[in-house]
């Protein structure tokens, strides 16, 4: 019989690999850091996972029309200034932006001034095209007519050379409707969803129209050239499966002309593990909503001092999801994405016929979004909020008696993640990032459920995945100082503080501890080269002492990684 002494807290359920290291007698290495087995490896590799293909932000042209200048005069009484043609703004708005020179002598000039605090005014509250001007007219009883006119769309143009059907370029624009007035956040919505299309650049113009206060917008679309892909090589492993990685990913853009992309990603240790993901995402509407699914696929075999158990294990995982924008501007956007995992886990240690088979049905709600602003350098800010709501099960019955007496992982469970990251301008060289990233559950989770923290994305000082919890965050706080141009590319030095907190289950079933803190401080250097070269490296050391639950690990370690887009 087992000990309750070895069936440590760290993991939800008797992890096969370590119920494996007991049963040959190695109870040391049992009781060290839990090994990783599918699910943590599939946490590893998330933040892995290339960004979609980056879109450029659409230009826009504005030829105002050309105002006659007014006629010197002499200073005349003005009693009361009437303010006409306005329906955006209430006139006694408007009228409190210049009564206050009523009653006075004024010139001509003076009083086009007063008109021009009035199309300050539009301009300000998002309304770039309106003016106010002085028509001719005839002054009696000292009453000065200002006239707003409200600038409105003409004719709307798509003058489209890009690879995506017009039909879906036209649809986005359909917001901008003939006779409707020219507002900034409608137009630049309009261009913005545009500009997101994969593999669309856009430049917009705006010119005056056939009628008086009418605006035409020419907006032209030409293909935009994108990353189609990335080889990249790196040490972001770990001892079980080899720590040299090699990856690739190649996107294919517009396929069937319609927003599409086509993404394929594998990353390889060689026989400690290989890992493919293929996805599909493609925009449904002209409101910037998407669909997507996607298919990936883990295989691993642990190494190292484990080789001897044959534990091997596989995961794959379907998504289905769909996002759509809530809000799309130049200085804030909001998306909201729900999306559907299926994920079918296999754990196996061929030394003791072990198995841990299991597969999970999640639904993920989530809001994420980004706010531009000026402050000192200028800055931006990047945050995340996403509920999953999932269950285990359990495929076969030896593994779901162990996690009944242990863990109880099964059945459903709820967790929340949050994401805040800053980067803030010092000065043209200087900038600071800020990111904590926190997790809460509302029970014990599966091992692909929880947060892990160390590695290079989290705590640089400790090895990947050095801990792994149900509830928890991780922060840091870097340095970025610009080095300017040298050795054939751009250079950037670093220096940084990670820490964070884990508590391994949300409920303990057995005694000993349960949580602990990682901290470690660093430096490195960032590197950009010609032909869309990169590479990076980084050197931690630990602040503080090492967690109980965390193994046993050199106090330095670093991180390196180099890669070419094409």
């Amino acid at each position: 019989m087992i000990p309750m002494s070895l069936l440590s807290s760290r993991s939800p359920l008797l992890h096969p690999i370590a119920a494996a290291l007991v049963l040959a007698g190695l109870a040391p290495l049992a009781s060290a850091q839990t090994p990783p087995d599918a699910g943590t490896i599939l946490q590893q590799l998330q933040p892995a996972l290339p960004a979609p293909p980056a879109t450029s932000a659409p230009s826009l042209k504005l030829e105002p029309r050309a105002e006659s200048a007014l006629p010197q005069s002499a200073p005349f009484e003005v009693k009361r200034l009437q303010i006409t043609g306005n329906t955006v703004f209430a006139t006694e708005s408007l009228h409190e932006l210049v009564a206050g020179e009523e009653g006075k002598s004024l010139t001509l000039a003076q009083v086009n001034t007063l008109a021009e605090r009035i199309t300050r005014y539009y301009h300000q509250q998002g309304y770039p095209l309106a003016r106010a001007i002085i028509p001719a007219q005839t002054i009696r009883d000292g009453v000065v007519v200002i006239q707003v006119v409200e600038a409105r769309y003409g004719q709307v143009r798509l003058n489209n050379q890009s690879a995506v059907r017009d039909s879906l370029l036209q649809a986005t624009l359909d917001g901008l409707q003939s006779g409707a007035v020219i507002e900034d956040d409608a137009l630049n919505r309009s261009l913005l969803l545009l500009s997101d299309v994969p593999g669309v650049a856009v430049a917009a113009t705006l010119q005056p129209g056939a009628s008086v206060g009418s605006s035409d917008v020419t907006v032209n679309t030409t293909t935009n050239p994108t990353t189609l892909g990335t080889v990249a090589l790196d040490n972001y492993g770990n001892r079980y499966i080899d720590r040299v990685r090699v990856s690739g990913n190649l996107n294919v853009v517009n396929p069937l002309r319609h927003g599409d992309l086509l993404s394929a990603t594998v990353l390889s240790t060689g026989s400690g593990m290989n890992y493919g993901r293929l996805s599909y995402d493609i925009l449904v509407n002209g409101q910037g909503t998407h669909v997507g699914t996607a298919y990936s696929y883990l295989r691993y075999k642990l190494g190292s001092e484990l080789s001897a158990l044959g534990a091997n294990g596989t995961a794959s995982v379907v998504s289905l999801w769909g996002r759509h924008p809530l809000l799309r501007s130049r200085e804030a956007n909001v998306y909201a994405q729900l999306q559907l995992d299926g994920k079918r886990l296999h754990d196996h240690v061929d030394a003791s016929a072990l198995r841990t088979d299991r597969h999970l049905l999640n639904w993920v709600m989530s809001l994420n979004g980004d706010i531009r602003d000026n402050l000192l350098a200028g800055g931006i800010s990047i945050w995340s909020l996403g509920w999953t709501s999932g269950r285990v099960f359990f495929d076969d019955a030896a593994a779901a008696s162990a996690d009944a007496a242990a863990g109880q992982t099964r059945g459903g469970f709820a967790k929340w993640n949050a994401n805040f990251s800053r980067l803030q301008g010092i000065s043209p060289r200087d900038a600071v990032y800020l990111n904590l990233a926190a997790q809460w559950s509302d029970s014990n989770l599966d091992s692909a459920e929880k947060m892990t923290a160390g590695g290079p994305y989290t705590v640089r000082a400790y090895d990947i995945g050095a801990m792994s919890g149900d509830i928890g965050y991780v922060g840091t706080v870097e340095w970025r100082h610009e080095l300017g141009n040298a050795w054939s590319g751009q250079w950037q030095a670093i220096a940084f503080l990670d820490s964070a907190y884990v508590k391994v289950n949300q409920r303990q079933w057995t005694s000993g501890e349960n949580s602990g803190s990682l901290s470690g401080a660093g430096v490195g250097m960032n590197w950009s080269g010609p032909d869309q070269w990169r590479a990076s490296i980084s050197v931690a050391t630990r602040v503080g002492a090492r967690p109980s639950l965390a193994a046993s690990q050199p106090s330095v370690r670093g991180w390196v990684t180099l890669s070419k887009a094409f």
